[in-house]
């Protein structure tokens, strides 16, 4: 995939009188080289993620004369684990601000500041957001890039999560056993969920913690969820043979997925901060991204 962009070869003017001082000027003005992962507007974002559509022009300079392989960008993008948004939402809405030095005149260049928020209708989101660069944007891992979005407030573009982004406020602790599995999702140190998959894990690709993750509360307690005031309705049928069943489990709240008669995971949840709404999307992230 090209990321080393080189700069167009000048072309003399049509009239062929030459080059003039502002032509010339015009031309020195482009700075030569270019790399298509240092993108520096929405539009070259977007090219980023597949350069093969990335074309001269709108990019950060290149650094290394063409020679990527020994190029600091190029081997953070190769090797180093990404960016996580620090948002627990299913969006976040890019800020864009423009503005010019003070202390120039005529040949200013624009200064761009981003800013994340997950709250898009607040005027105050350097309050509510966090200062991000257009090079932590192609590194944000599990993120799509969405539509320009523009308001009374000013220009911006969303950010979609997808289930492979991990949850910011969870981390998940693995523990093998002979028979099974133990998936911890912990909050502030305080376990919110424990899935046990037995047997082998049916979720190779991690997606299924990530989406726990993204429903489990921002704050959880040591107390126990009861049956008592567990509402929620387990989602109904049968996907490709599995199913889903409520257990009592020492007084908290379990689900148990099964395929036939054989259990295959367990999904309990710990903590007084759990609601119907958050308890129904995990139980349906455990039946759909459950695989064979």
């Amino acid at each position: 995939m090209p990321i080393y962009l080189p700069a167009p070869a000048p072309t003399r003017p049509a009239d062929g009188k030459g080059y003039n001082r502002l032509t010339l000027n015009a031309h020195m003005g482009a700075g030569g080289a270019q790399c298509a992962l240092q993108p520096k507007s929405w539009a070259t974002l977007y090219e980023s993620y597949d350069t093969r559509r990335a074309r001269w022009g709108g990019f950060g300079l290149c650094i290394r004369n063409g020679d990527c392989n020994a190029c600091p960008v190029f081997t953070a993008s190769l090797h180093d684990s990404g960016e996580r948004a620090p948002f627990n939402a299913p969006r976040v809405l890019i800020r864009i601000e423009t503005t010019l030095p003070d202390d120039t005149m005529f040949a200013a260049q624009p200064v761009t500041a981003l800013w994340m928020t997950d709250r898009p209708d607040a005027p105050d989101y350097r309050t509510h957001g966090q200062k991000w660069t257009w090079l932590q944007l192609t590194r944000l891992r599990g993120w799509e890039l969405g539509r320009r979005y523009r308001d009374q407030i000013g220009p911006g573009f969303w950010m979609l999560r997808t289930p492979y982004a991990p949850a910011p406020h969870v981390e998940v602790r693995t523990q093998a056993r002979a028979s099974l599995t133990r998936h911890a999702f912990m909050v502030g140190g305080t376990r919110a969920a424990l899935l046990a998959c037995y047997g082998r894990c049916r979720h190779d690709d991690g997606t299924l913690l990530n989406v726990i993750g993204h429903h489990t509360p921002g704050t959880v307690d040591d107390e126990n969820l009861t049956l008592g005031r567990w509402q929620p309705t387990v989602p109904a049928g049968i996907k490709q043979g599995r199913h889903l069943r409520r257990e009592a489990h020492r007084g908290s709240a379990r689900l148990a997925l099964y395929e036939g008669r054989d259990r295959l995971a367990t999904l309990s949840f710990t903590g007084s901060q759990w609601d119907a709404e958050q308890i129904h999307a995990a139980e349906t992230a455990l039946l759909d991204r459950t695989g064979r």
